[in-house]
């Protein structure tokens, strides 16, 4: 196990030396128009770039330890401009504010996701590429995983024929067979069934691979194969390695992840509820390690991050938070948020759709 654990950390902290010397710059933008407007416009925008930088100042006097749980909270001041619509001055200022982002209330997590995510797919994609051109501008190099497997075969000995019915006679004759199979006893014939046979490929880091086949062909034992969860009592050949190392070298449990076809749930939880268990359950893994390096390098190259970025990074790297910022985002982005104050349900309690069980299934 220690072996694998120093393994594992290598591969988190496979982080490059190269470093940008990109600074950061701040475009002063005025707009073009007749009269005073994009005059104001343009000194309102110079005054919010002036106090965000000010905030900024004062997180990065902190000490490393409460800057890495210190962000600014970004909202437009639309109370002050509904409170005096006549007053141009209060229309679309923004508010910035230095919060501790283990204890951001509800309000102030559902502000931030419907301000950032207000169309979920495209907001989505555009948000992700700014967390990856915010890592890449520092020369951070994130750890990959390859899965290979080679002349991979997996065989079942069963019973055949009326033997394999589910009857109560059967089950009885396999209880009593199985007795004395501990004594090196065997009264049953069992055919072997060949599941897998000599299977070959690889799932490369960056790409989504699509696995087809028709029914019973051995899709789903392939994927449990190639997860670590392969039933003990199948015969398995051939060899599955993550990054070069064996399934005996390696926790795949750690990096990949089987979603069943069956929804197993606690019916008497909430769809929030599920997902705050499961991430409370699941941990950052090495979120806070790549935030604190990330910060570091920023600071020596000067860059500053955007808001919302920061916020984020930083919000969902946090351990211990009873409700995280990562709920409501994912909640935002399966469409889950509609209901995310119903009970998933159960066979003896209505909750859900089946739709949405599935997309909870799959998220935890």
């Amino acid at each position: 196990m220690e072996k694998v654990w120093d393994s594992g950390r290598r591969m988190s902290r496979s982080i490059g030396r190269g470093m940008g010397v990109e600074t950061w710059g701040v475009d002063e933008a005025f707009l073009q128009g007749g009269g005073g407007g994009g005059s104001r416009r343009g000194s309102r925008g110079r005054a919010d770039d002036d106090e965000e930088a000010l905030r900024w100042a004062a997180i990065e006097r902190l000490p490393t330890y409460s800057r890495m749980r210190t962000s600014i909270l970004q909202a437009e001041a639309a109370a002050a401009a509904a409170a005096s619509p006549t007053d141009g001055a209060a229309e679309g200022k923004q508010q910035y504010k230095e919060v501790d982002v283990r204890k951001l209330a509800v309000g102030e997590r559902q502000e931030f996701i419907e301000r950032v995510f207000r169309v979920a797919e495209e907001d989505n994609q555009r948000f992700l590429r700014k967390l990856r051109d915010r890592i890449d501008r520092v020369g951070i190099e994130l750890p990959t995983v390859e899965v290979r497997f080679e002349r991979l075969t997996v065989q079942a000995r069963c019973h055949v024929g009326s033997r394999a019915l589910p009857t109560l006679l059967n089950a009885a004759r396999n209880i009593a067979e199985g007795a004395l199979g501990l004594l090196g006893v065997r009264l049953g014939r069992q055919a072997t069934l060949t599941i897998l046979k000599d299977i070959s490929g690889a799932v490369r880091p960056s790409r989504m691979t699509l696995l087809l086949g028709p029914p019973s062909s051995g899709k789903t034992t392939l994927l449990l194969a190639l997860a670590g969860k392969l039933d003990p009592s199948l015969a398995r050949g051939g060899e599955v390695a993550y990054n070069g190392f064996p399934l005996d070298e390696f926790v795949p449990q750690k990096t990949a992840a089987y979603i069943s076809q069956t929804d197993v749930h606690v019916g008497e939880m909430t769809v929030k509820e599920t997902l705050d268990f499961s991430a409370r359950c699941q941990g950052v893994g090495t979120k806070y390690d790549l935030l604190t390096e990330l910060a570091r390098r920023e600071k020596e190259a000067g860059i500053r991050p955007e808001p919302e970025v920061d916020l984020f990074m930083k919000a969902t790297s946090m351990e211990g938070v009873e409700s995280s910022l990562q709920t409501d985002y994912t909640l935002r982005i399966l469409g889950l948020d509609i209901c995310a104050d119903t009970i998933v349900g159960d066979q003896m309690q209505r909750g859900i759709s089946g739709g949405q069980k599935k997309r909870v299934t799959t998220e935890r």
